[in-house]
C-alpha cells in the first residue's frame, strides 16, 4: 500500500502499491521551510490512523537532518522527530532516514531544484559556509528501502540510506555551476555544521546490492539528473576551478 503521490511514492508504487502487508507512508509535508502547526498536525493524524491498522511493515521516510543540534532544528525538523518516534514505536515499524533526494520531479522546494533554478536564471540566493549536505539517488532509495521493508528483521526500526560522506555546499554548488556552465549569483552566511549520518547499516545493504556510496556519488547523482538537460552552452572561465567558494545553501 502506497500513501501519497510525490516523488518518492510512485517510485515505490511498482512494488508495493498492491502489497496490504506493507505500507510506504510517502505523503505528509514535503517543505522543510514549512512553519504552520496546522500541516504537522494533518500529517500527524493521517500517521496515527494507519499505524492503528496493524500493518506488518510500516515504512516512514524521515530525515537525516533531525541529528543536528538543537539551536539549528527548524519546526519541521522537530515534527520528523516527533513522527520518527512515532513509527518506531509501532510493531513493524520502520524509520529510513533520508538526506536530500534526487530525482525527477517538479517539486521547487528540493534543494537540488534550488539550485539548479537560481543558477540557470542567475537569481540571487544565499548559502551558508560552513553547513553539509548529503545528496541520494531515488533509484538507489528504492533498491535499499525494498530489501529492508520486506527482508530485514523488525528489530530493525530505523537507518539511514546516503552518502557515506557528506559535502560542503560551496563544493556541491561548484558541482552544479560546472554541470549548467555558469556561475551562481550568491550572498556567502557565515553558518552550518558538519552533517554527521550513521550510513554503518546502508553501506551493509548497498555491499549485498553492489551499489556504491562512496567517494563520487553525490557528482554523479547530480550529473545524472542534471547534466543533460540544463546546458548553457559555454566552458566555465580557466581561473574557476581555482577561485575559493564560502557559501553555504539552507
Amino acid at each position: 500500500m502506497i500513501v501519497g503521490k510525490g516523488l518518492l511514492a510512485r517510485a515505490f508504487e511498482p512494488y508495493f502499491g498492491k502489497d496490504p502487508h506493507v505500507v510506504i507512508f510517502a505523503s505528509g509535508v514535503s517543505n522543510s521551510l514549512e512553519t504552520r502547526p496546522s500541516e504537522f498536525e494533518r500529517e500527524q493524524s493521517l500517521l496515527r490512523d494507519l499505524l492503528d491498522k496493524g500493518a506488518r511493515r510500516f515504512v516512514y521516510f524521515g530525515s537525516c537532518g533531525v541529528t543536528a543540534s538543537e539551536p539549528e532544528l527548524t519546526p519541521y525538523m522537530q515534527h520528523k522527530q516527533a513522527m520518527e518516534t512515532l513509527v518506531r514505536s509501532a510493531p513493524g515499524g520502520l524509520v529510513l532516514r533520508l538526506p536530500q533526494v534526487v530525482g525527477k520531479t517538479d517539486n521547487p522546494h528540493t534543494l537540488t531544484n534550488f539550485l539548479k533554478d537560481r543558477i540557470a536564471s542567475g537569481q540571487h540566493f544565499t548559502v551558508w559556509s560552513r553547513a553539509e549536505r548529503n545528496l541520494v539517488d531515488i533509484d538507489d532509495i528504492v533498491r535499499i528501502g525494498s530489501k529492508m521493508a520486506v527482508e530485514s528483521n523488525n528489530t530493525v526500526t530505523m537507518m539511514s540510506i546516503a552518502a557515506m560522506n557528506s559535502m560542503l555546499m560551496p563544493e556541491i554548488v561548484k558541482i552544479f555551476e560546472s554541470v549548467l556552465g555558469k556561475r551562481a549569483n550568491f550572498s556567502v552566511v557565515e553558518k552550518g555544521e558538519p552533517m554527521h549520518i550513521d550510513t554503518l547499516l546502508a553501506k551493509e545493504i548497498c555491499a549485498e546490492l553492489g551499489i556504491d556510496l562512496g567517494k563520487g556519488y553525490i557528482e554523479s547523482v547530480i550529473r545524472k539528473y542534471y547534466g543533460s538537460d540544463y546546458r548553457f552552452g559555454q566552458e566555465m572561465p580557466e581561473h574557476h576551478s581555482r577561485v575559493q567558494h564560502y557559501y553555504e545553501s539552507k
